[in-house]
C-alpha cells in the first residue's frame, strides 16, 4: 500500500530521532523544547513524499518495513521488529530509521506487564552513540477507578523532564491531574474534569490551570 505524507526530509530524520519525546509523550513526558524544535524544523522543509509499507507477521510478533522518498529521489526508511512474551508480558520493539543522508537512529522499547498496569522504558540512539530515553510506569486500580501515570524523560541534550497524571473515575465521568517538571526546574500543573450526560449525548470538558497537558 502507498500513502503520501507531507513531511519533509529533516521531517522524517527529527521525527525518527526524537518519535518517543514527542507524540505519544504528550501524555506521558516530554523532553524539553530540543525535540520540539526538531519536530517543527521538518514540518517546515515541505515538499511529497510517498511511502510504501510492508508488514510481516512472525512467530512472536511481527516486522514492518517503511519506505519514503520524495520527487527529487530521495529516501528515509525504517525498519521495525515486534516480538511478544505472553507468558511473561513482555513486548519488545525495535525500530531503525535511516534518513536521506545515511544516518541512523536506533529506537528501543521494553514494555513489561505488572500486576496493576505496565512499565515500558524507551532508549534511543544516534550514530554518533548519543541517547535519549523515557520510562514511564502506569498504575490501574479498577476497584477505586483510579489510573497513574509516571514519567521521566531524558532528551539527547541531557535535559530531564517528569510527568505525572494521577485520574479517577467519577460519577458521570472522571477529573485527571497533571503535573509536569521542566528542565529548568518550572512546574505546570492542570486539572482537567469530565462530565457527561448519556441523555443529551453531550460532555462537557473544563480545565484548570497551567500548561501541564
Amino acid at each position: 500500500m502507498t500513502y503520501v505524507n507531507s513531511a519533509g526530509v529533516a521531517g522524517i530524520v527529527s521525527l525518527a530521532a526524537t518519535l518517543f519525546l514527542a507524540g505519544a509523550v504528550t501524555t506521558t513526558a516530554q523532553a524539553g523544547n530540543g525535540g520540539r524544535q526538531k519536530v517543527q524544523a521538518g514540518q517546515g522543509a515541505g515538499g511529497n513524499w510517498s511511502r510504501s509499507s510492508t508488514v510481516q507477521r512472525t512467530p512472536s510478533g511481527h516486522t514492518r518495513q517503511d519506505q519514503w522518498q520524495n520527487q527529487d529521489g530521495k529516501s528515509a526508511s525504517r525498519h521495525v521488529e515486534v516480538s511478544n512474551d505472553a507468558a511473561s508480558g513482555t513486548r519488545n520493539r525495535n525500530a531503525v530509521w535511516t534518513g536521506p543522508e545515511g544516518k541512523k537512529t536506533t529506537v528501543d522499547t521494553v514494555t513489561q506487564r505488572t500486576e496493576s498496569g505496565y512499565t515500558r522504558d524507551t532508549t534511543a540512539t544516534r550514530d554518533d552513540g548519543t541517547t535519549a530515553t523515557r520510562n514511564t510506569t502506569v498504575v490501574n486500580d479498577r476497584a477505586a477507578g483510579t489510573r497513574a501515570v509516571d514519567s521521566t524523560a531524558t532528551g539527547f541534550n541531557g535535559r530531564t523532564t517528569t510527568y505525572s497524571s494521577d485520574a479517577r473515575r467519577t460519577d458521570d465521568g472522571y477529573v485527571r491531574d497533571v503535573t509536569r517538571t521542566l528542565p529548568e526546574g518550572q512546574v505546570n500543573q492542570r486539572s482537567i474534569d469530565v462530565s457527561c450526560d448519556p441523555a443529551a449525548q453531550s460532555c462537557t470538558r473544563t480545565v484548570t490551570g497551567g500548561n501541564g497537558d
